[in-house]
């Protein structure tokens, strides 16, 4: 078997797979099988999994090599869920799994999930259209550090108790961002209680419609001895706002006392590892936001307005 990880970045998946698989060859990217791989894949199977919209193109490459070399292959992951239209081939060679017996396969990974889904129902989202709006909790909870968990709030008063108990003395990274509409002060007395210690507290200011909810959590917890350094706001720019609409936003949460961690909005069908620039934004002011408020040697000295990147930072 081989295992084929066509993300830059660390995937969770394949990582279960290569725990599931032991014998299997991983390849990771931006390596791809080679024709001996395929030579000496003796089952003949081949899994590919594609985080990002971005990974397509590799993916196609990797299917299109194996399917000329008489494998089996089978995709997944978020990407090719999302765009499992465009994702067809003309034998049955291929198919695709919207989940796998790997999911639950315990070890010793960075990362975990405790629960799947969302209530919201966001546009710039991908997990509405891939994991739905309810919630579905996991009874086979693993320690790790970082909690992938979509929305971890929306999850029964039980389920976060439970989670809780099991990350009770040890540290946390809420990774996805808590929702600071179902954020309260008792969920961090909680928190505190059971003595789990967050590396971050990370919310979401996607849109003007959550600003007040963003305040109120950051004001309670800066109330409460947490640091500007970590309280990360997750914010979307390149979207269907204005720059200064964004800016604004920026800039808020920066008043009220938390860090900006600006992420530039890409369709979910976006096929480039480039950036995607929207009709009221332009490449040089994608950079020079996401360089400007993700350092906070620059936002505490000075305003976007007036920021002037040294020649080759675009």
């Amino acid at each position: 078997m081989i295992i084929v990880n066509t993300a830059n970045t660390y995937n969770l998946a394949t990582s279960k797979l290569t725990a599931l698989y032991p014998d299997a060859l991983a390849v990771k990217y931006p390596a791809k099988p080679t024709p001996l791989d395929y030579a000496l894949n003796a089952d003949k199977q081949v899994k590919v999994s594609a985080i990002f919209s971005w990974d397509l193109p590799m993916l196609r490459e990797v299917v299109d090599d194996a399917r000329h070399y008489g494998q089996q292959v089978q995709i997944g992951g978020p990407a090719v869920i999302h765009n499992e239209a465009n994702l067809q081939w003309s034998d049955d060679a291929v198919s695709l799994s919207h989940t796998h017996e790997a999911e639950h396969i315990t070890g010793d990974y960075p990362m975990t999930w405790t629960s799947r889904g969302c209530i919201r129902n966001c546009p710039w989202c991908i997990v509405p259209t891939i994991e739905g709006r309810e919630m579905d909790e996991y009874n086979d909870l693993v320690y790790a550090p970082l909690i992938l968990d979509n929305n971890f709030l929306a999850c029964s008063d039980s389920h976060i108790e439970r989670v809780l108990q099991m990350w009770s003395g040890k540290k946390v990274d809420w990774n996805q961002g808590l929702d600071a509409r179902l954020y309260t002060p008792a969920f961090r007395r909680l928190v505190a209680q059971h003595d789990v210690r967050p590396i971050t507290w990370r919310f979401a200011y996607d849109s003007g419609g959550v600003g007040r909810h963003v305040q109120r959590a950051v004001e309670d917890l800066r109330n409460n001895g947490v640091t500007t350094r970590r309280i990360r706001i997750y914010l979307l720019f390149n979207h269907d706002e204005s720059i200064p609409e964004a800016t604004a936003r920026a800039d808020e949460i920066i008043a009220w006392g938390a860090s900006p961690y600006p992420m530039a909005y890409k369709p979910l069908d976006w096929l480039s590892r480039d950036y995607y620039i929207s009709r009221q934004w332009s490449r040089s002011k994608v950079i020079d936001f996401r360089r400007f408020y993700s350092r906070p040697w620059f936002w505490r000295t000075g305003d976007f307005a007036n920021y002037k990147p040294r020649k080759g930072m675009r």
